[in-house]
C-alpha cells in the first residue's frame, strides 16, 4: 500500500507540466507576440537613427536680426523655387564677381557680417564642408559665395588678415542685394542648382552635416 504513494503523486504532476508548458496553440501565440515585440523596436530604432539623421540638418544657431536702410521696391517674388537674382559685387582683392558667372554649377551663397558671432562659429565648417566637395570658384564643383552684408571692406580685410580661411568672400558695403535677396538675419545660407533655382533657404548657422545635406541636393 505505501508503495503507490509516490505512483500516484507523479500521476498528478505530468498533467500540471503539461499544462504549464501549454498547448501547442498558446506555444505559437507567444512566440508570434515575442516576434512582433522584436520587430517593433526594431523599427522603432530605425526612426530614431532617421530623426537623429534629420537632427544634423537643421539650424542649430539662432540669427542675428538686421535691420537693412532703405529697401526701395523689391522686384518680384523670392523664395524657393525661384530663379536666384543675379548680381555682381567685389571681391575684398578688388575683382568683379557675378553670379551669372556660375551657370551650370550649383551655388551656395552664405550672407555674414564680421561682427556677427555664429557667422564667425560656421566659418571653419564651411571652409571644411566646401574643402571636402572640391568646391571654389574655379573648377567644376559647387560654388560657395560668402558675401559681407553692410560692412565697411577696411573691417572685412583687417578680419580675414587675422584668418587662415581660403574662402571666395564678396563686399556688399551698400546693401544692394537685400532687396532682392529678402535679408532679415545673419547669417543667411541659399542654395541654389544647377538651373539657378533657389531650393533651399536656411537662417541661422548650420551644423555640418546640414551643409553637406543642402550641397548634396543642388547638386544632384
Amino acid at each position: 500500500m505505501a508503495a503507490s504513494t509516490p505512483t500516484l503523486a507523479s500521476d498528478e504532476a505530468r498533467p500540471a507540466a503539461g499544462r504549464a508548458a501549454g498547448s501547442p496553440r498558446e506555444r505559437l501565440a507567444r512566440f508570434g507576440l515575442v516576434g512582433i515585440t522584436v520587430l517593433a523596436l526594431a523599427a522603432f530604432a530605425v526612426y530614431a537613427a532617421h530623426l537623429a539623421s534629420r537632427v544634423d540638418e537643421v539650424v542649430v544657431g539662432d540669427p542675428v536680426p538686421i535691420s537693412v536702410p532703405g529697401g526701395g521696391t523689391v522686384s518680384g517674388p523670392f523664395g524657393t523655387g525661384v530663379p536666384a537674382p543675379d548680381f555682381a559685387l567685389q571681391t575684398a582683392d578688388g575683382k568683379t564677381v557675378q553670379l551669372s558667372d556660375f551657370a551650370g554649377r550649383p551655388v551656395w551663397i552664405n550672407i555674414w557680417a564680421s561682427w556677427c558671432a555664429p557667422c564667425r562659429a560656421e566659418m571653419p565648417d564651411i571652409e571644411q564642408v566646401i574643402r571636402e566637395t572640391g568646391g571654389g570658384i574655379d573648377g567644376s564643383g559647387p560654388v560657395v559665395l560668402l558675401i559681407s552684408l553692410g560692412e565697411d571692406p577696411a573691417d572685412v580685410r583687417r578680419y580675414l588678415s587675422t584668418t587662415r580661411y581660403q574662402l571666395p568672400v564678396l563686399l556688399d558695403p551698400q546693401f544692394s542685394i537685400s532687396r532682392d535677396y529678402r535679408i532679415t538675419g545673419l547669417p543667411t545660407h541659399f542654395f541654389i542648382d544647377r538651373q539657378g533655382i533657389v531650393r533651399d533657404i536656411a537662417i541661422g548657422a548650420l551644423k555640418p552635416n546640414g551643409m553637406r545635406a543642402r550641397l548634396a541636393r543642388i547638386s544632384a
